[in-house]
């Protein structure tokens, strides 16, 4: 009786933490999507942040819940080892802030947790390494292991007339994020991810296939052929592409039969 007395008061004693913090943090995020300077929009996101690390830094972390948060979004992996909570918001120009949290089991000791953030949102490039002083900032919505890596689904706006969805690769180096790793390879060279930027009136399926383990995604073409190399008319052609595991490499397969993947 006693043991499931301390638990059950454990229970209570948590969620009504939980329920505080998220309290304090709801009304900052109504703020940043408030008609307010640029200047201070930056200085509410940073409290958002420092917040969400006070509230994720102990061995609960991945037991606890933002559900009830509005503007802002979590992913976690299958084995619950890993959880981003990323949030946005709008500038004057059109352009985005993006702050990210990267929690990360540690043993029995205390969880990682770093925060990334930039005040404007940038294009990813896929030659190159980010980390918490040049991140290029992006919503992740799901996180998969594979192979002793975590690959990030994501997307993105740097600029009004396209949007952007990816798939990072994040991996630990004494203790500490980075995204991207010479891993795709596309018409037999290697790049550190994949990008996919679009029109911002299309809609882009990208998806991880847990059965076929594969990403599976709408092929995107221009609408006309004058307008090839205009990422502002690319979107989906009806046909599909695919990234499997060979060799150490996901290797890029372009028009694909769903059908038999199913």
């Amino acid at each position: 009786m006693n043991m499931r007395y301390w638990i059950l008061l454990s229970c209570m004693l948590l969620s009504s933490l939980v329920q505080a913090a998220q309290k304090d943090i709801a009304p900052l995020l109504e703020q940043l999507h408030s008609p307010i300077a640029d200047s201070l929009k930056h200085v509410v996101s940073k409290q958002v942040e420092q917040q969400l690390v006070a509230y994720f830094s102990d061995d609960n972390l991945l037991q606890k819940t933002i559900d009830s948060l509005s503007y802002i979004g979590s992913a976690a992996d299958q084995g619950n080892t890993l959880r981003i909570v990323t949030w946005n918001y709008g500038l004057s120009d059109g352009s985005y802030g993006c702050h990210a949290i990267f929690i990360k089991k540690n043993g029995k000791k205390a969880p990682l947790i770093h925060a990334f953030s930039t005040t404007q949102t940038q294009l990813p490039a896929i030659h190159k390494k980010y980390n918490a002083k040049n991140w290029y900032g992006a919503l992740y919505y799901r996180i998969i292991y594979y192979k002793k890596k975590y690959y990030l689904l994501g997307y993105t706006t740097y600029q009004t007339a396209t949007r952007v969805k990816l798939i990072d690769v994040l991996t630990y180096q004494k203790n500490k994020p980075q995204l991207g790793e010479k891993v795709f390879e596309v018409n037999n060279k290697l790049q550190w991810r994949m990008v996919f930027e679009y029109s911002s009136y299309a809609q882009m399926l990208l998806h991880y296939d847990e059965v076929q383990k594969g990403f599976i995604f709408d092929h995107l073409s221009p609408e006309e052929p004058s307008m090839d190399g205009i990422r502002a008319f690319y979107g989906p052609d009806f046909s599909y592409d695919g990234l499997f595991y060979h060799n150490k490499k996901w290797v890029l397969r372009s028009d694909l039969d769903i059908k038999n993947l199913e």
